[in-house]
């Protein structure tokens, strides 16, 4: 049974990942397609911070990455360009916990 697609009623989101990335080739497949797409620029979406904690605290785990995006939800998370040219080039390049937040 596929999954049902998240519902978006508001405009503007955050949208925070957590990796812990396992195959560096498959990790830059992914990474080069998404950026060559331009689907956060075409969508008005931006990158807010990327990268490994600078001070891990808290049992922070090791080697795990964050990248926090701001864009319009419904436009770029279910859009089809994401869902089925550029979302499954990650499958299998690590261990990722997803989740968009609204913007109050």
């Amino acid at each position: 049974m596929p999954e049902e697609q998240p519902q978006f009623p508001w405009r503007q989101a955050f949208l925070l990942v957590s990796a812990r990335v396992t195959d560096q080739v498959l990790m830059g497949g992914y990474a080069r397609a998404r950026a060559s797409s331009g689907l956060y620029a075409r969508h008005g979406g931006h990158t807010l911070f990327a990268g490994k904690a600078a001070v891990p605290l808290e049992d922070w785990p090791h080697e795990t990455s964050v990248v926090c995006g701001r864009f319009p939800a419904e436009a770029f998370w279910a859009g089809a360009h994401w869902q089925d040219d550029v979302m499954p080039l990650r499958a299998g390049a690590g261990d990722f916990h997803i989740a968009i937040f609204e913007d109050l």
